[in-house]
């Protein structure tokens, strides 16, 4: 058995043994974008709220220093997260001090950009004085639902809903 042999079986093992995703990407037009990783991901969900306020006549600005995007005089953290294969959404690293500097973050508003094979949503809030009781510590704080529902009508707003069908 040559080297490539060991390879192609190791693949083919590791792939055959993982559950299958309930999620299909394979016609979705942001699989390119998914597959590209994280850092990707995360200048998707911000060039999308730049170019959603933009379409709305507001200026724009992607800043990436304190918060992500400033939209007008808001100063906006984006948090991108594709569906995952359990049909789940993680948002991470929403975070208060800036590592570099060990100074707080100057974001007000929150983003969250939540992609599915054919649709996103995109929903925000003002930053909560208490990020304990809404979201998780976790590298961070985060968020994890399986749907946009699980997060508080009180204090989130739907800014954003797009739905098209690439089939």
């Amino acid at each position: 058995m040559s080297e490539d042999d060991v390879v192609q079986e190791t693949i083919d093992e590791t792939l055959g043994s993982r559950p299958l995703s309930k999620v299909d990407w394979s016609n979705s037009r942001y699989l390119s974008t998914k597959l590209e990783g994280k850092n990707a991901v995360g200048d998707f969900g911000e060039n999308l709220i730049k170019n959603i306020y933009k379409r709305r006549g507001i200026e724009c600005e992607i800043i990436k220093k304190g918060y992500d995007v400033l939209v007008g005089d808001r100063k906006v953290e984006v948090k991108t997260s594709f569906q995952n294969k359990n049909k789940a959404f993680f948002f991470n690293q929403i975070k208060e001090v800036d590592e570099e500097t060990g100074k707080l973050k100057d974001w007000d508003h929150l983003a969250f950009v939540f992609v599915r094979p054919q649709s996103i949503e995109v929903w925000e809030c003002k930053k909560p004085e208490k990020l304990h009781e809404h979201f998780k510590k976790n590298n961070g704080w985060s968020w994890r639902k399986s749907s946009s529902s699980g997060l508080c009508k009180k204090t989130w707003t739907r800014t954003y809903l797009g739905i098209h069908d690439d089939e």
